[in-house]
């Protein structure tokens, strides 16, 4: 005879076939799910790029702070000063005009003065040159020179220009300024210097040294001298590129 009742340890089904609600099962509840893994974060090891490039940057910056003391230190002990010049006197004589050239021949008179006390100077490849308003007339070049600490030395630079060819507004602007009694010329020197401390010496460096709007009373007879005395020229020259 077939056993009608349910198999035990199961809840009696309802008519629908599904246990009634709020039923226990005789089992227990699967445990709740734990937390997923976590991964430790990804370490990349530093490339050798990287290993390279960073004694190098701090070798570059070690060797730039002991150069930058090293210069502080010799600029506080030797205090360099830059070369003065001066133009003592000029003169031209048989300076003549037309249209497009230039004749005349000038007399130059430099004193160089060396104000360091420490350092010794010495000059080489001199050149000078006369100039009008920015215009080249004739250059020449002068004796290679050196030059004790506090000493000063004088220059004489003669030119000499025959028909040399210029524009015609500058022939003009120059009888302009002849008719008024005094032409302004440029005069210019260049030299590579050298300065020396003791044993050590700096590297060769270019001077410019210049004396603009100089004025020459010229006269009927294309001759005249420098108006108003001796004049200080402009120099240039980059003590912090020599070292």
């Amino acid at each position: 005879m077939e056993n009608s009742r349910p198999a035990t340890g199961y809840p009696a089904p309802t008519h629908n076939g599904y246990p009634p609600p709020n039923t226990a099962y005789p089992y227990s509840a699967p445990p709740p799910q734990s937390q997923p893994y976590s991964y430790p974060p990804y370490y990349q090891p530093p490339t050798r790029r990287n290993n390279l490039l960073r004694p190098l940057v701090l070798a570059a910056v070690a060797v730039t702070v002991i150069l930058g003391c090293a210069l502080l230190i010799f600029w506080l002990v030797v205090r360099p000063r830059i070369p003065e010049f001066h133009l003592t006197s000029l003169s031209v004589s048989n300076f003549s005009t037309n249209q497009s050239q230039v004749t005349g021949n000038w007399d130059a008179a430099i004193e160089a003065y060396n104000p360091n006390k420490k350092m010794r100077v010495s000059y080489y490849d001199v050149v000078s040159g006369i100039y009008y308003d920015g215009n080249y007339l004739t250059r020449t070049p002068l004796a290679p020179f050196s030059q004790d600490t506090r000493e000063r030395t004088p220059l004489s630079a003669k030119f000499s220009v025959i028909d040399s060819y210029v524009e015609r507004k500058v022939a003009d602007s120059v009888n302009a300024e002849r008719s008024r009694g005094a032409v302004k010329f440029d005069f210019r020197l260049e030299a590579i210097a050298g300065f020396k401390y003791g044993g050590w010496r700096t590297r060769r460096r270019l001077v410019r040294v210049w004396c603009p709007d100089v004025p020459v009373n010229v006269s009927s007879k294309g001759s005249g001298s420098l108006v108003g005395g001796a004049r200080k020229c402009r120099v240039a020259v980059n003590f912090w590129a020599i070292f």
